[in-house]
């Protein structure tokens, strides 16, 4: 009987799956090597259970994934199960390990093979070397090793230019609910960005499109949630992205679609096609990096910024995708004014969601190769992120970490949205002046040494307004209507003025018994009697028209109702018209 062989993948996050070790698994099936199994972990998982699940396996060899966020956790899996069973062969193959696969068997003992690069076709050799089915493994291409007591490295082996020959990767979804399922069209890029591993090969392969078709529908037929693309550059070859779109959209489903996308590849025609897409079929994820034209050039990142802008806002126009846009801190050329340039404008699109990233010099990388150049000092372990630099000095990086933190606590969250809008429209002209401030007011008051609670969020945002003299009556109304919209009103951040209900409850509860269309129209998506819905209605006195331009100083009644789809719906009415 061939040797077992155990494929381990150990995600960033449990939701995640892993897409390199199922091809590793299907592609030595497909082969008639059958003895291989899978087994997925994530990094959160605690240590001694996931060796416990690994060595009860009881496998020969244990061939492991290897990515800037599980490397360290992979190493002493292997050092323990190489303690456990010394005569298991340690394979790792992945990013983190393919740049300096002969440094690390030298610092490594227990560590046997590394496979560097795409690892499809060297793993099968290996396995067959292992089953005595090769006679000498100098001959399995893409292959670092030990031999007699010497470390060698074999040729790189050639990109697999037919990608159809590797099998679809997911046989089933047994144990992948709700999980986010990572799938690819193509391999390689087009660009040369220098802190992408993308830039050390060359060219776009692309899988047939009938396959793709075929595998799409499987997704979508099979009701997974989201499908997650890590093409590099999805529409950079408009007319395979195209015809994706389009069969997508043909094919009318539920399923999420994310796409990592060149906005400036964008043109009128794929707009037009896009804009007609149902409300959330679609997520864009849009690597902006940064606006400053010089940094920009330094990373060998082509890029026409303001037909970015142009693109983003013409995606944003229907309301029918989510957008997320990422800028990176830390790179030549790029000093902290700059940074905040680059951050406002990109800001001032106001997308779904705005990643602030920070560099790291993955191995490999043009931009680590130059390090020195540019002044970069960073983290020597993973993930490698930069420490400062010629422009950034380190005490401003850990502000824009601070920044970075309030971002995702309040913009990226969504659950501030009007009260965020009206500072943004009124009081900052600069966006990137907010969070510092915020940032300041929060570093003065301890807050970021401890966790902070979501309640706690709107009374810290109340009373950092108030401290800025900030705070006035449409603010406090908005922040009202920001928790409104994500929880009930029956426990309130104590910071918020409320409206005294208990002198016009009874006319509210008359006036929704009396209205059964108004409850109705609120649940469209449940079949179900007025008086069972109201149970699930809730209502707020708010002083101005929070859902009608602000401008109307009059007491309104909102109605609030979520649906079974999570979404809350909202109706206002007068006060002066119910009482």
């Amino acid at each position: 009987m061939k040797k077992k062989c155990l494929l381990i993948g150990v995600n960033a996050k449990y939701v995640h799956t892993n897409l390199a070790v199922r091809y590793l698994k299907s592609y030595c099936r497909k082969n008639q090597y059958h003895n291989v199994e899978l087994k997925e972990f994530s990094i959160n998982d605690n240590f001694d259970n996931i060796l416990k699940e690994a060595y009860c396996k009881q496998t020969d060899i244990y061939a492991l994934s290897c990515y800037i966020w599980n490397i360290d956790m992979v190493i002493k899996l292997s050092s323990s199960l190489k303690q456990l069973n010394p005569k298991a062969v340690i394979v790792l193959g992945g990013p983190e390990v393919s740049f300096d696969a002969q440094e690390l068997l030298l610092n490594h003992e227990y560590v046997d093979y590394i496979i560097r690069g795409e690892g499809e076709e060297t793993l099968l050799d290996l396995l067959h070397f292992l089953n005595g089915e090769l006679q000498d493994c100098s001959s399995v291409l893409g292959l670092t090793y030990r031999e007699n007591e010497q470390i060698l490295s074999n040729p790189d082996r050639p990109l697999l230019q037919n990608l159809d020959i590797i099998p679809f990767p997911y046989e089933d979804f047994n144990q992948l609910n709700n999980k986010i399922i990572y799938y690819e069209t193509s391999r390689g890029c087009p660009f040369s960005c220098q802190y992408c591993l993308s830039s050390t090969l060359h060219g776009v392969r692309y899988f047939g499109m009938e396959r793709i078709r075929a595998e799409i529908k499987f997704f979508i037929d099979h009701g997974v949630k989201q499908v997650k693309l890590v093409d590099r550059t999805f529409n950079c070859n408009k007319k395979h992205s195209l015809q994706i779109i389009e069969y997508i959209m043909e094919l009318n489903s539920k399923t999420n679609f994310h796409f990592e996308i060149g906005a400036d590849l964008l043109d009128d025609e794929m707009l037009a096609v896009l804009a007609k897409a149902p409300k959330d079929m679609f997520q864009f994820e849009i690597g902006v990096q940064s606006t400053n034209k010089r940094a920009l050039r330094e990373i060998s990142r082509a890029m026409d910024i303001d037909k970015v802008k142009h693109n983003v806002l013409a995606l944003q126009h229907p309301g029918n995708s989510h957008l997320h846009l990422d800028l990176i801190a830390g790179l030549p050329y790029e000093d902290f004014k700059s940074f905040g340039d680059s951050f406002d404008e990109v800001h001032k699109l106001m997308p779904d969601m705005l990643q602030l990233g920070f560099l790291k010099l993955l191995k490999g990388s043009g931009i680590r190769n130059r390090a020195e150049e540019y002044g970069i000092v960073y983290n020597r372990f993973s993930p490698y992120e930069v420490l400062k630099t010629n422009w950034i000095s380190y005490e401003e990086l850990i502000v824009l970490k601070e920044v970075e933190h309030i971002l995702e606590l309040y913009y990226n969250s969504g659950r501030f949205k009007f009260s965020l809008n009206h500072l943004f429209n009124n009081y900052y002209t600069s966006s990137f002046q907010f969070y510092l401030d915020f940032a300041d007011y929060w570093r003065s008051h301890a807050l970021f040494a401890a966790a902070q609670s979501t309640k706690e969020l709107y009374n810290i945002l109340y009373r950092f307004t108030e401290n800025k003299k900030l705070l006035d009556l449409t603010l406090n109304e908005l922040i009202k209507l920001d928790w409104l919209l994500y929880y009930n009103n029956g426990n309130m951040p104590i910071s918020i003025n409320r409206f005294d209900h208990t002198k016009v409850k009874n006319a509210l509860q008359s006036y929704l018994r009396d209205n059964p269309a108004l409850v109705s129209s609120l649940f469209p998506d449940q079949v179900l009697d007025s008086k069972t819905l109201m149970k699930n209605i809730y209502y707020e006195v708010f002083a101005i028209n929070v859902l009608g331009g602000l401008s109307e100083q009059q007491e309104h009644v909102v109605f609030f109702a979520k649906g079974i789809n999570g979404n809350v719906r909202t109706i206002s009415k007068k006060l002066s018209d119910i009482i």
